[in-house]
């Protein structure tokens, strides 16, 4: 404060001095040339300082300008990113609308072919119904023809039934004579054998009478007539086309 107070002082002089015409002292000018220098000396010292920090601001600003410039070109790049993608969407949005068409289109086209194969399924069910019971219709052709030969052969078989018991009825009534003639002869015989039991001296030929009636007797040659007629064969019945295989047939296809 007193170098200050001095110094005022002193500038206050040499201003009156100097107002006044006065010579200025030498010891004053070279004070004041070395608080000049010193002036100067920290002035230049200010200048340095300040040109540093000029420096080290003028590096923040290129430093803070590449920022903004790569901040910039970052957010150009946002954008362009950002109107592609707008781009793109408006994009996908346009071939979505068009996929919705297409898949509406596809979907009637699904909705007439499912018509379409239920129709066809309707009609595969009525063929096949009409298949059966054309099925059914061949195999009652198929057993009418073979109940028409089962009716042939039968009535085939009837005649010859008929012819078999006219004969039959010849024979019995043939044989129905000779019995009776037969009968007569053996009552006559054992009349005739009654009236020889009183005569003793036809005990012999009795004897022999009695072994030849039982070898050729009206009786047993009518047994043994009986007995060497061989017996007629019965028809064949007809097993394949009887009543009993006629029905379970008609329930084998009525089942399928």
């Amino acid at each position: 404060m007193d170098h200050l107070h001095q110094e005022k002082e002193d500038y206050i002089k040499q201003s009156i001095d100097r107002s006044l015409g006065l010579a200025i002292p030498t010891t004053s000018l070279q004070l004041k040339l070395q608080n000049s220098e010193d002036d100067r000396h920290r002035l230049q010292d200010v200048v340095f300082l300040l040109q540093a920090r000029l420096g080290q601001s003028q590096k923040r600003i290129d430093q803070y300008r590449a920022e903004a410039i790569m901040n910039a070109q970052g957010l150009k790049k946002c954008v362009e990113e950002k109107e592609a993608i707008v781009a793109e969407y408006a994009d996908l949005r346009a071939h979505c609308s068009r996929l919705e068409k297409e898949c509406a289109r596809h979907q009637r086209d699904l909705d007439r072919v499912m018509e379409s194969l239920d129709e066809m399924a309707k009609e595969n069910e009525e063929l096949q119904a009409r298949q059966q019971d054309e099925s059914v219709i061949t195999a009652l052709a198929a057993e009418v023809d073979s109940l028409k030969k089962d009716k042939e052969n039968l009535r085939i078989n009837l005649l010859r039934a008929e012819e078999e018991v006219k004969v039959l009825f010849e024979e019995n009534r043939l044989l129905d004579e000779k019995n009776k003639r037969l009968v007569k002869q053996l009552n006559k015989e054992r009349r005739q054998q009654s009236e020889s039991k009183t005569s003793s001296s036809k005990s012999s030929a009795k004897g022999k009478r009695k072994s030849s009636l039982g070898d050729n007797s009206p009786t047993r040659q009518a047994i043994d007539y009986n007995g060497s007629c061989s017996p007629r064969q019965p028809l064949s019945p007809l097993h394949q086309n009887s009543p009993d295989s006629i029905r379970m047939h008609k329930k084998q296809l009525f089942a399928t």
